[in-house]
């Protein structure tokens, strides 16, 4: 009777703290956003926490679109774009380059990749270490081109439709970085 009455007390302190502990999550992300160089809002389609070998949390990340875009509006580059990332932990550069270069080996044809060698390499040279806390954003804008943020600070934009077709396949391409990734983050 007393072992009966222990587990019981257990399983109750342990219910309560729970419940006590568990807070429903904060939205990592506005549900809008605005651009300065366009009027129109864009809104958010889709979100996922992209986790590294199933333990590492390396970060959080949405997509933003222009409200009525299509998926091949989105993957053609005909539509304002944003992917924004929320690190949850430090990600060396060295490592967002080599893993970058590995999806676009994976999703490009040599003809492609050599296409946007050099505009890549600008990119590249410009990305930063990125510490648990910090954000970035990529955002492409036709006849704009891509925009690199990283805490809300302008790094560069690299030109050309094409470029940002061939480099968001890192996220959202045949072959991306995680399917669940690309399927929560194009729900449309």
């Amino acid at each position: 009777m007393i072992k009966v009455l222990q587990f019981a007390g257990a399983t109750s302190l342990l219910f309560i703290c729970t419940v006590a502990n568990a807070k429903s999550p904060e939205p990592t992300f506005p549900t809008s956003i605005e651009l300065p160089s366009i009027e129109d809002k864009l809104y958010k389609i889709g979100e996922h926490r992209y986790i590294h070998n199933m333990f590492f949390k390396i970060y959080d990340v949405a997509l933003y679109t222009e409200d009525g875009a299509q998926r091949k509006d989105i993957l053609d580059a005909k539509v304002s774009y944003q992917l924004q990332f929320l690190y949850l932990r430090e990600v060396d550069k060295s490592i967002v380059l080599k893993s970058s270069a590995k999806m676009l080996s994976k999703n490009l044809v040599p003809e492609e990749l050599d296409s946007i060698t050099a505009r890549l390499n600008r990119l590249n040279a410009a990305y930063q270490t990125v510490g648990k806390g910090d954000r970035s954003s990529l955002t492409y804008q036709p006849g704009i081109g891509t925009s690199l943020n990283i805490n809300d600070l302008p790094i560069i934009t690299i030109e050309g439709e094409d470029f940002a077709r061939l480099y968001f396949t890192i996220w959202l391409g045949k072959l991306p970085i995680s399917k669940s990734l690309k399927q929560d983050l194009i729900k449309i």
